[in-house]
């Protein structure tokens, strides 16, 4: 955007002129030139188009005017004595040139603006994060007005250059402060790992040198959340201090301590919960606390700003408040469901239990039995041959349906850790049906092959085996002699 130009007009006498307007920025000002068509020769008409108006000197010749004008968006710019044909072209300067004007005040601003920073760096003793980040905070401002095009591209330019060097001394006293803290945080790091190499030499060693080995952790977690460390050394760190804890808790109660059961992760998920909510009904207390004094304060304000001010403060306290008693109630409501997830897994395990142990009942039953019946003389024998071997199919095909249950549920209990209550209902349906086979088998008066085998069937009929990884009981009965004895 060119800041002269140069147009022919006509002045109040009709007489033909040469119309020269120049830009003065910085006081808002246009320099309006007019040149009779008498002094306006050809080759000082075209020293003024090309030459003029690129920023170039030329020696205006003598019997021209000067008219300084204001710059403004409702005036004319040119006054009312002078006329052009091309309108457009006075408009459509006048409105470039009142943008340039801003967009060179917003540069001065930023400029400004820029010193300051450098002023703060110069003075600077060791690196400032906070400074760093305001730093790139105005970068960022300078960028979104370049990029909105709000300011010329070599003011952005410049902008950015200056920029640039800033943070060019920031990273170098940000270089140093970097080397001293991995300094620091190496020594740390080395303390920390001398000190676990002394607890896991006693949690190996067992014994009374265990007792102690916790405390000295639990101190060591404290002092790792307070320690100057690079994340590096800390992830490592915190690699090693719970596999210390882990350890240790497996070389005094055995490994299976570091295993739990559903109840038990939801248990210590609910009991972090609960202290979540504890702490979220202590901050709900302060803050209402807090609004209850500044609403005593409004009525003794003096001045209608300070009224103002808390009024506004009170706005923010309400609105932090509501905030919190909404997040507090979806916390009540997690609070809830995971209550609800642990009785539930509590009345599966009590439902599996039940099922084991009536399990194990009919089978040693009906084993018991099976070894009385073949006492008898040899008629008897003979005549009981059918249904010694009606029982062996019973405690074989009870032994398979066990199995296969014990699959399902164990499938469902992994399906229910991931779906939650649908898969629940599906385990409580498992269960009902594994009830009904369970005394169906304990029924030996109905312990017939034909019966027996279509009664089990039908527990698992619905059941996919892609999904238990095991045969249905409907196809793998007849493996035991069941189908032969039918067909007999």
């Amino acid at each position: 955007m060119k800041n002269k130009v140069v147009i022919w007009g006509a002045n109040a006498q009709d007489e033909k002129v040469l119309i020269a307007l120049e830009l003065q920025a910085a006081t808002n000002k246009v320099l309006l030139y007019t040149f009779p068509e008498a002094v306006a020769t050809e080759e000082f008409v075209e020293q003024m188009m090309n030459q003029w108006r690129n920023g170039n000197e030329v020696d205006f010749p003598e019997g021209y005017a000067t008219l300084e004008r204001e710059l403004s968006v409702t005036e004319n710019l040119l006054p009312e004595d002078l006329k052009v044909d091309r309108t457009d072209i006075i408009q459509r300067a006048q409105t470039e040139w009142h943008f340039a004007i801003l967009s060179a005040k917003l540069h001065a601003a930023y400029q400004q603006e820029l010193a300051e920073f450098k002023e703060k760096i110069e003075a600077l003793g060791a690196y400032d994060h906070n400074l760093w980040d305001n730093l790139r905070s105005f970068w960022n401002k300078v960028q979104d007005q370049a990029r909105d095009r709000n300011l010329f591209r070599e003011h952005a330019d410049n902008l950015r250059d200056n920029i640039n060097a800033l943070f060019d001394v920031l990273k170098q006293m940000r270089s140093r402060v970097q080397d001293e803290f991995m300094t620091v945080s190496q020594k740390v790091f080395d303390d920390f790992s001398k000190s676990l190499e002394d607890v896991e030499a006693r949690i190996a060693a067992g014994g009374n040198k265990l007792n102690s080995v916790f405390e000295d952790l639990k101190q060591m977690q404290r002092k790792y959340r307070d320690a100057k460390m690079s994340n590096e050394h800390r992830n490592a760190l915190w690699t090693r201090l719970d596999g210390a804890f882990k350890a240790a808790k497996a070389r005094k109660f055995g490994a299976s301590v570091n295993e739990g059961s559903i109840v038990e992760r939801h248990e210590r998920r609910l009991s972090g919960l609960m202290d979540a909510v504890r702490r979220m009904e202590d901050s709900i207390r302060r803050d209402e606390d807090e609004l209850n004094f500044q609403q005593k304060k409004v009525a003794a304000t003096e001045g209608q700003l300070e009224a103002q001010l808390r009024s506004a403060k009170i706005k923010m306290v309400e609105e932090r408040i509501a905030s919190k008693r909404e997040k507090l109630a979806e916390m009540m409501q997690t609070r809830n469901d995971v209550q609800r997830q642990i009785d539930n897994a509590k009345n599966k395990e009590a439902k599996r239990q039940k099922m084991e142990a009536a399990k194990e009942a009919a089978k040693s039953e009906i084993a018991a039995e099976i070894k009385t019946k073949p006492t008898a003389g040899e008629n008897e024998g003979a005549e009981n041959k059918q249904p010694a071997s009606d029982e062996n199919l019973l405690d074989a095909l009870g032994a398979v349906v066990g199995e296969t249950l014990e699959d399902v549920v164990d499938t469902a209990k992994a399906v229910g850790s991931v779906l939650g209550e649908k898969a629940g209902e599906l385990l409580e349906q498992l269960a009902e049906k594994a009830d009904e086979v369970l005394e169906t088998l304990s029924k030996k008066e109905e312990a017939k092959t034909e019966e027996s085998t279509e009664e089990t069937a039908e527990p698992t009929e619905n059941t996919d085996s892609s999904e238990t990884g095991e045969t249905p009981v409907a196809e793998a009965a007849p493996k035991k002699g069941g189908r032969k004895k039918k067909e007999e």
